[in-house]
């Protein structure tokens, strides 16, 4: 297979991180890469002819794409267009109704999901774009509203991504306020694979009691969607309180609740593999708790289930190995949790950068941060878990709570 597939965006790192997926699968592809903020805007007789596919970005030209994508729904048997932007639920619908046959979230890029939307469109399975076809699962997924659930009464809408919707709701037997995690089985975003890994979440979780693990309250599966129902966390999100500053003595305290829920994870095999600030909440009783383990996985199952070459998770809290693709344990929790640290010390993350490749980049490459004069009793600890090499780290999450600072921290505050 040789296929003619044509990258379009102004960020030098994003059209080679996609050629870099595109040639690995098909070493033989021909991939034209346009620098369309060097080369400007392509003329409105551009057919696209010749190429099997058009990979857009979001940012072409110093302007928003989707005024590129409705130029080219104009040509006549335009090659079909996968638009790759930022994964905002409205870009997505705005996408669609452009003509985009397909979108892909960048933040959430990796090898196996871009081979798979990429895979039927060289061999001729798809549409072209102007058909508008390919993306009515989701226009009706985004336009739905509420669903109906038996036993639940559902509020609104928190959240929502390409596979899954999450809920506030009231379980009606017992008026209990809720989160329900709700996941539709769409094939065109991964199908049995999403479906399966979706049911392992409330399987990994459903195993653990632990204070600063969320609670599930009930899985169940009706019409075309599962469902999870779990506790609901009141008291916002430990990103909002970064956001208000903490305390030193408190920074240390919820580090080490978040090391103690690791630790049940960790020995019960259990890899958490997307922590970051948003997926720590608290309750009504300022107790915190980690949820979203939507890419948890045990650490013993094979790596067919998850695929090879994949990249999980958030770029600003991905260790350098996650970042990489590369075999993932559960140091890289423990890496995910020292950029946590750092953050709630400082209130700053230590590596940021105008695209998810370049924080990737300098996660392997960059200094390990050094924390102001005044918190330097904490950088021992920022050391050993955020260590390039996942050797070099701590060995464990017990490890990392059983670390204390040797001065100046009032040990009472810790507990």
């Amino acid at each position: 297979m040789n296929p003619k597939i044509f990258v379009i965006d102004d960020r030098e790192d994003y059209r080679k991180l996609l050629n870099q997926h595109l040639v690995t699968n098909w070493p033989d592809a021909i991939v034209r890469l346009y620098d369309s903020r060097e080369s400007g805007r392509l003329p409105a007789g551009f057919s696209g002819a010749g190429n099997d596919l058009i990979l857009l970005g979001d940012l072409a030209g110093g302007e928003d794409a989707l005024n590129w994508l409705r130029q080219f729904q104009r040509v006549q048997r335009f090659p079909p267009i996968i638009f790759v932007g930022n994964g905002d639920e409205r870009q997505i619908v705005e996408a669609m109704k452009a003509g985009a046959a397909d979108y892909i979230s960048m933040d959430r890029l990796n090898h196996r999901r871009l081979i798979d939307i990429v895979e039927p469109f060289i061999a001729g399975n798809h549409p072209s774009s102007s058909s508008g076809q390919f993306f009515v699962n989701q226009e009706k997924l985004a336009e739905a509203g509420l669903p109906s659930l038996k036993g639940y009464e559902f509020k609104r809408r928190l959240a929502m991504n390409e596979i899954s919707s999450v809920y506030l709701a009231n379980e009606i037997a017992t008026g209990h306020v809720v989160v329900l995690k709700i996941l539709r089985q769409v094939p065109d975003f991964g199908g049995e694979t999403v479906f399966d890994r979706f049911l392992q979440e409330y399987e990994l979780i459903a195993r653990i009691d632990h204070p600063n693990i969320v609670h599930i309250f009930d899985l169940g599966i009706a019409d075309d969607h599962a469902f999870i129902a779990m506790e609901y966390c009141d008291k916002g999100s430990l990103k909002r309180r970064i956001k208000k500053g903490l305390e030193p003595e408190r920074a240390f305290a919820l580090m080490r609740q978040i090391a103690s829920a690791l630790t049940e994870l960790h020995e019960a095999g259990i890899m958490h593999r997307d922590l970051k600030p948003t997926n720590i909440m608290f309750r009504k009783d300022d107790s915190l708790v980690l949820i979203d383990f939507g890419l948890a996985k045990q650490a013993k199952l094979s790596a067919e289930i998850t695929g090879t070459g994949e990249i999980f998770g958030t770029p600003y809290y991905m260790s350098p190995e996650q970042g990489h693709a590369d075999q993932v344990d559960e140091r890289g929790d423990i890496y995910s949790l020292g950029i946590i640290f750092f953050e709630m010390l400082t209130g700053r993350k230590p590596f940021e950068g105008e695209t998810a490749m370049s924080v990737i980049i300098q996660h392997r490459q960059a200094p390990i941060p050094r924390l102001p004069d005044e918190l330097v009793m904490f950088q021992p600890a920022i050391d050993g878990m955020l260590a390039k090499k996942p050797e070099d780290r701590f060995a464990s999450a017990r490890e990392v709570l059983a670390w204390s600072p040797s001065e100046g921290l009032d040990s009472s505050a810790a507990i």
